[in-house]
């Protein structure tokens, strides 16, 4: 870099009447040929000389930068956070006023066309002869796309961490979800056990009760083992359909028939305006379809009424769950169809598997499903399935 200063810095001094010494053209050689581009400021700050990787990386002609203050003059010049960048903070030009090295100053330029492109500017003070300031000559080389895979590392690592943090937070919620009914099972054996050992008498009917409950959690605990075994198979992209004729209709009147007492006991009204509308589909899959679906309106749905409309549209049956509780905001409803993500994360618990499920379901038999929603009002999951059966009983998932 020394020997690119002190070429530079002669380039005007030596006339035009002078030959120059091999020395003196060798240094000229090599500025000509470096990959940075670099630039000469005489001591009024006005550029002198430039070599052709300068024009090359500014996309503008030597003749147009002579005789300027400041290569940034021809563009629109940017700081790292992207707001206007000042001319007079110039590297160059700050050397000038402080006779002291400015290095590694990252600037945007933003060409006529729209393109913009990161540079990384080093200015160094010239001395003359006596030891007074001659110049600045600068160098400066395009980083574009260094900075590129920087941005694109710092997001796949923030993708990452924001992945790890959810899964380690669905590990977490799942563990609870799991010990919730294995501890009542587990109190509710000991109690048998105790009243065995102490040859307490049982009566058939508290016997009964006793043994209804374990039943109930033991249940519980296999439906959680489902749910997480669907997880499984749904990341790796294998979502098995068995399509038989199904009444989408019918459907939804027997899984509300099927949880009668469940809803009595919650006090929230569902009413089902329903139309028969048969089409081929994994019956199994979409009563996990309806039944998750039913089951979030209820969780977020304020003890409000929910309805379910199913009808048929064309080639497509229509399913719509309709509640008028929390709502979700339009920044994250389309968050909420990812997995281990909750509508409300101060909102009642769950493991967020919900409505990833139903999105991937849907999918698998080529469907749609959409949101409308309004914070405090309430919202509709609309579900468009369409009659006929896809060729396709398997879906290629992305990989994550």
């Amino acid at each position: 870099m020394d020997a690119a200063k002190r070429i530079v810095a002669r380039n005007e001094a030596v006339s035009g009447s002078q030959s120059p010494n091999p020395m003196e053209l060798h240094y000229r050689l090599v500025v000509q040929g470096m990959e940075e581009g670099v630039v000469f400021h005489d001591q009024d700050g006005v550029i002198r000389a430039t070599n052709p990787s300068a024009e090359r990386i500014l996309r503008i002609p030597a003749d147009a930068l002579l005789g300027r203050r400041s290569v940034l003059e021809h563009c629109e010049a940017l700081q790292e956070d992207g707001s206007p960048f000042s001319l007079e903070h110039c590297p160059a030009l700050v050397c000038l006023r402080t006779g002291q090295s400015e290095r590694g100053l990252i600037i945007g330029i933003r060409q006529s066309g729209g393109e913009l492109s990161w540079l990384s500017f080093t200015s160094h003070p010239l001395a003359s002869a006596e030891g007074s300031l001659a110049g600045v000559v600068t160098s400066f080389r395009d980083i574009t796309e260094l900075r590129d895979r920087e941005t694109q590392s710092t997001r796949r690592y923030e993708e990452v961490s924001n992945s790890v943090r959810l899964h380690d937070a669905f590990l977490a919620t799942a563990a609870h979800e799991l010990r919730t009914p294995l501890t009542a099972l587990r109190l509710q054996v000991q109690n048998l056990l105790h009243r065995v050992s102490t040859g307490a008498g049982l009566a058939v009917e508290v016997l009964t009760t006793k043994l209804q409950a374990s039943v109930r959690q033991t249940e519980r605990l296999n439906t959680l083992i489902d749910l997480l075994l669907d997880v499984s198979r749904m990341t790796v992209g294998r979502i098995e359909l068995k399509r038989t004729s199904v009444d989408l209709a019918e459907l939804a009147r027997d899984l509300l028939v099927r949880n009668a007492d469940e809803l009595t006991a919650g006090g929230i009204e569902v009413t089902l305006d329903a139309e028969p509308v048969t089409g081929e589909w994994d019956v199994a899959r979409l009563e996990q379809v309806v039944g998750n679906l039913l089951s979030n309106a209820l969780k977020y749905g304020n003890r409000k009424p929910v309805h379910i409309k199913v009808r048929r549209e064309g080639a497509f049956a229509v399913l719509a769950v309709t509640d008028t509780g929390l709502g979700v905001p339009a920044s994250e409803q389309r968050r909420i169809f990812e997995r281990f993500e909750r509508a409300h994360s101060g909102g009642p618990s769950g493991m967020g598997l919900g409505l990833w499920i139903v999105r991937e379901i849907i999918d698998a038999h080529g469907g749609s499903i959409g949101l409308a929603s309004i914070p405090n009002e309430g919202s509709t999951f609309t579900v468009r399935l369409p009659l006929a059966s896809t060729p396709e009983a398997v879906v290629p998932k992305e990989k994550p």
